[in-house]
């Protein structure tokens, strides 16, 4: 067999490369591509977001330390004894333990608002996730799904809706978790939730809407607060109880679902009626407005009106929260009797048939739940009928019967005499169907007095002397009609007030209470006004001499212009200012009769001044301030105080012996000035005064029948009453002097501030330097055998030489007294 020759492998294909590939399809191209673009996609995702955050996060608040929180807190006004009688802040809040908040009250928050608290880490992604779904299936927003934490966290990074704040909300949710404890963050959260009435946290809510403390709610209650952080505005009891009744149901429905309280507790408490306050208490407005606002006005000056209402300060005050209330109602009292000694300016308005239901509603409202009130309260009504005996008065739902027997005083105001003069026989003279008048409850029920708020106004300072407590403060009739306070700003002449200053400087220069004075005619003519000034004394006739101590306790004018005549008036001006009164004063002779104006409040420091014998008093309105971690920032505290702890009393002992008060004259001056004052009281214009039981001084003034004053004082209080009209419209009326109008204010005030105790005699420890004589009433010498006398303190080395001549002798002294009265 042939052997056939086949061609060589090599040489029918050709070799075969290995090159590590091979040939790809498109979809596997296509593939490779999409998972090149996927895996940059995560990387520049994870780039970008890594790059938001930091963004979003840069710039986000440090985070809250318990330790470190400071919230907008409420600065706490005490009385003396410890009462709350004033509240200043911006955001109503007290912090509160967390073992204080009742178990329920958490609970019903924790079922309300975050059912995983204790589970999560800050943002609920579970509950994100159930919110989502549920608002998708709703088609509008139906569920929140905010943490505690992260409504927490709003309050720092605002509250607009918008993605940006929720991712930052988110963020700083988580980072608070990891720094905080979660029972740390339940207590921020109560403390700051705001719960609408302008309530942020729970205590204030409690306190705002149920009058009491988180302590004391019940499970309806706690609920009820619950309910009210999503919409605290619309859900607010006070505005929509319905609403707030509906939500609270719901709570205690997802408190029985969590297994909080069992289903009958829940039905209970559902059922529970709905009680909340109208209105937020306010301890300012209800109890010493007039006393807060005077101190509000002293810290924001000093301490401005950003640390005054966030700081959360715990003021202590001066004042005697009991003796204020007195001293207002006594003022009340006081102005009220002098309106009706006026009489009757008229009703406050007559009425349009029209109108009278509108009034009669606002005061069913304003009046509702306040059935049995005490005598003494004052309303306002609508004359239904009246007729010459009576008249019926209707108060909202209850209508009134006004007799003309309380009425007696409404005659017409006498514009001519300034007085009234006449008594009311007719009621229906004086009133008219539909006329709107104030009534005044009685004891009897049914019967009213009728009422008018009177036509002047008034002020009362009372102080201790010693310590400088300000015990009460009034500046007018009603802190609610008006926020004017007349002891401060009110500049009124002072009137026969103003003597004693006078005199002061007169016996610290020379003078004794055994100085005879010339009590004789002055005429004086003034070429620039073209006026003749003729002086005269009150009782209208001229006396000779006069002791210059029965000038003082006869408040005689004429021997007053001679004594600035001796002291001189630029240097009774300088006297007057080293005293303490601030205001300008004229020097000429009609200023020792009071013609410049002066503060009640000053006039009573300088009386303060009289009573410490010289040594100008150091008035205290703020004992003490502290800030919320217990820190001292003022302290006037006085030795005397028993109210506070012995440690600020030896602060007190301290400082009186390294700041001595400042002295203005001798102390024997002092004694002088007082027993002239005291004077006056046992036997002068203020003998009234007596009435006290104790031993006291003072002194009356009335100036052109607009002003009364009685300012005095015992051992340990010095009270300043002035009486009068703010603008000069409207005279206080014939026979209205300080010591028929004024003195019976201060007395009262005085009364309740001893509260039956007795005042030491302050006359009875004269100083060393002082000593005594019995001296001629008439001529001012030693007395004389027979001749009527006066037992007089002077000073030591001024005592008169000279004896007067016995009874029945006449000498050219004696002469000269008798011209003197002609």
């Amino acid at each position: 067999m042939a052997q056939v020759n086949r061609p060589h492998a090599s040489a029918r294909r050709p070799p075969l490369v290995l090159t590590g590939r091979r040939s790809a399809s498109p979809w596997r191209v296509a593939l490779r591509a999409l998972f090149a673009l996927s895996v940059s996609a995560v990387l520049a995702g994870l780039v970008a977001g890594f790059a938001l955050y930091v963004q979003l996060s840069k710039d986000l608040p440090a985070l809250l330390s318990v330790e470190d929180w400071r919230p907008p807190g409420v600065t706490r006004l005490l009385a003396d004894d410890g009462r709350l009688v004033g509240e200043l802040t911006r955001e109503r809040r007290y912090v509160v333990p967390l073992e204080h908040v009742p178990r329920t009250v958490i609970e019903a928050f924790l079922a309300a608002e975050d059912q995983r608290f204790f589970v999560h880490a800050g943002v609920d992604y579970r509950g994100v996730l159930r919110a989502a779904l549920a608002n998708w299936r709703a088609g509008r927003v139906v569920e929140g799904a905010s943490t505690l934490t992260q409504q927490l966290c709003k309050t720092l990074v605002g509250n607009e809706r918008s993605v940006e704040r929720k991712i930052r909300e988110a963020i700083l949710a988580r980072r608070l978790e990891s720094r905080l404890d979660k029972l740390d963050i339940l207590w921020l959260y109560l403390n700051t939730v705001y719960l609408g009435h302008g309530a942020y946290g729970v205590q204030a809510a409690a306190r705002s809407y149920f009058g009491k403390d988180v302590g004391q709610l019940g499970l309806a209650e706690a609920a009820t607060l619950a309910g009210l952080p999503p919409r605290p505005s619309v859900l607010n009891p006070v505005v929509d109880a319905t609403a707030t009744k509906a939500r609270r149901a719901w709570v205690l429905e997802r408190m029985v679902t969590e297994g909080f309280i069992t289903a009958q507790q829940g039905a209970q408490a559902a059922a529970e009626p709905l009680v909340v306050l109208p209105e937020v208490p306010n301890a300012f407005d209800e109890q010493i407005p007039d006393y807060v606002e005077h101190v509000r006005r002293q810290l924001q000056a000093e301490y401005g009106g950003e640390m005054l209402h966030e700081d959360a300060l715990t003021v202590h005050l001066a004042v005697d929260a009991d003796l204020q209330t007195e001293a207002s109602t006594a003022l009340r009292r006081g102005l009220v009797a002098l309106g009706e000694r006026q009489g009757f300016v008229g009703p406050l308005a007559r009425l349009a048939p029209s109108d009278v239901a509108g009034v009669v509603e606002r005061a069913r409202v304003r009046y509702s739940g306040q059935d049995d009130v005490p005598p003494d309260t004052w309303r306002l009504g609508v004359v239904e009928r009246v007729d010459a005996d009576a008249a019926e008065v209707r108060v909202g739902d209850r209508t009134y019967t006004l007799p003309v027997t309380q009425a007696r005083w409404a005659a017409p105001w006498d514009t001519v005499r300034a007085r009234n003069g006449q008594r009311l026989k007719r009621l229906d003279d004086a009133l008219r169907m539909h006329d709107a008048v104030f009534v005044r409850t009685m004891d009897t029920p049914g019967v009213v007095r009728l009422a008018q708020e009177p036509p002047v106004q008034g002020a009362v300072v009372s102080m201790e002397t010693r310590s400088g407590y300000v015990r009460a403060m009034v500046g007018g009739f009603d802190f609610d009609q008006s926020e004017y306070n007349r002891a401060f700003q009110g500049c009124r002449q002072p009137g026969s007030v103003f003597k004693p200053i006078v005199y002061a400087r007169a016996l610290d220069t020379g003078y004794t209470l055994g100085t005879p004075i010339a009590d004789t005619p002055i005429s004086e003519f003034d070429p620039a006004n073209q006026l003749l000034w003729k002086p005269r004394n009150f009782e209208g006739r001229f006396n000779g001499d006069v002791l210059l101590y029965n000038a003082v306790i006869r408040s005689l004018n004429v021997p007053a212009i001679k004594t600035i005549d001796y002291v001189g008036p630029d240097a009774a001006v300088d006297f007057a200012k080293r005293l303490g009164l601030s205001t300008p004063m004229y020097p000429d002779r009609s200023l020792v009769l009071g013609s410049s104006c002066v503060y009640p409040w000053e006039l009573t420091q300088v009386y303060a001044t009289f009573a410490l014998r010289g040594e100008r008093p150091r008035p205290v309105f703020v004992k003490r301030i502290e800030t919320r971690d217990g820190q001292l920032l003022e302290d006037r505290t006085h030795v005397s105080d028993v109210n506070v702890p012995a440690g600020p009393r030896l602060d007190a002992l301290l400082r009186a012996a390294l700041e001595p008060r400042d002295r203005v004259y001798e102390a024997t001056t002092g004694f002088l000035v007082q027993a002239a004052l005291r004077g006056v009281v046992e036997r002068g214009t203020a003998v009234a005064a007596r009435a006290l039981g104790m031993p006291a001084a003072g002194k009356t003034g009335t100036t052109d029948a607009y002003d009364a004053w009685f300012v005095g004082f015992t051992d340990t209080l010095v009270t300043g009453v002035w009486v009068g009209s703010d603008q000069n419209r409207r005279k206080l009326g014939d026979g209205e002097t300080g010591g028929h109008t004024a003195l019976p204010i201060w007395l009262e005030v005085m009364r309740a501030a001893h509260g039956g105790r007795k005042a030491a005699d302050f006359t009875a420890r004269p100083p060393p330097g002082i000593v005594f004589a019995d001296i001629d009433v008439e001529s001012g010498r030693l007395a004389g055998p027979g001749r009527a006398s006066i037992n007089l303190p002077f000073k030591q080395g001024t005592v008169p030489v000279e004896a007067a001549p016995a009874a029945g002798a006449f000498d050219r002294h004696d002469l000269d007294s008798v011209e003197g009265r002609f």
